[in-house]
């Protein structure tokens, strides 16, 4: 069968992953670490954010433990500015695997790592949003045609920025805080790609969440998507604004 991966925190690669797959008759598999295993088929493509002009550990991990045997695979980068070395490093992951990726792309969608860039008003956001699926149109057409292409694979500045940044996503981790707003819901644990959170039994019968640094992906998907804005990051205020993307509900982005 068909299978696209995908790795989404608040919905920017989920959005473009549901519009190929309607395409393509094709399965979506969340990527986390319990879903690693053996696949193959006529047709694949993964679909990952661009963290620091890299791919996100957890993204990382699958690829490494798991068997990939496709006819025609793709690899699809969602990014908020530039992708940097982000699908080089893929492209090397998935020779390591004997999976040749015969297609490469990035979807430019909305910039909302929002401790470190400011969203833009609503009306900018569903330009941007539109833009996206044309975006993801004009891949699909590609991907239709069997499309395949090259890419250049020495990335020295962005593999620096990504190392930089993955060596400090555990010091990052530590600083969001769960406020007196949490209800202890567990939406944060079961939103969480990366398995980050645990909810923890409290001596009042109730359960809280607790952040795991060293498991964190910086992903913000808990923060972003809590109902009761419970979770702070640095300066974040609870009353800031969150996102998620318009076209993904929180309910799909629990099916981990």
């Amino acid at each position: 069968m068909n299978k696209i991966f995908v790795y989404s925190a608040t919905g920017n690669s989920l959005a473009s992953a549901k519009q190929i797959a309607v395409q393509f008759d094709a399965e979506i598999v969340h990527i986390t670490d319990e879903n690693v295993g053996e696949f193959g088929g006529e047709f694949g493509a993964l679909v990952f954010p661009v963290y620091a002009y890299g791919v996100p550990k957890t993204v990382k991990r699958f690829i490494q433990k798991s068997k990939f045997k496709f006819q025609y695979f793709a690899l699809l980068a969602t990014k908020g500015s530039h992708q940097g070395g982000s699908l080089a490093e893929g492209i090397k992951l998935f020779r390591k695997r004997k999976q040749r990726v015969h297609y490469s792309n990035g979807i430019l969608c909305v910039e909302n790592f929002v401790h470190m860039f400011k969203l833009p008003p609503e009306e900018v956001l569903k330009t941007q949003i539109e833009q996206q699926r044309q975006k993801t149109a004009q891949v699909i057409e590609d991907l239709e045609k069997r499309k395949t292409n090259r890419r250049w694979r020495f990335r020295p500045e962005s593999a620096f920025v990504s190392f930089v940044f993955k060596r400090f996503t555990k010091t990052f981790a530590k600083r969001y805080k769960i406020t007196q707003q949490c209800n202890g819901c567990g939406i944060c644990h079961k939103v969480c790609p990366a398995g980050a959170i645990q909810m923890v039994e409290m001596d009042n019968d109730s359960q809280e969440p607790h952040i795991i640094p060293k498991l964190c992906d910086h992903c913000q998907a808990c923060l972003q998507l809590c109902p009761k804005k419970a979770i702070r990051f640095g300066k974040i205020q609870p009353n800031g604004r969150r996102y998620k993307h318009s076209d993904v509900t929180v309910a799909e982005l629990l099916k981990r």
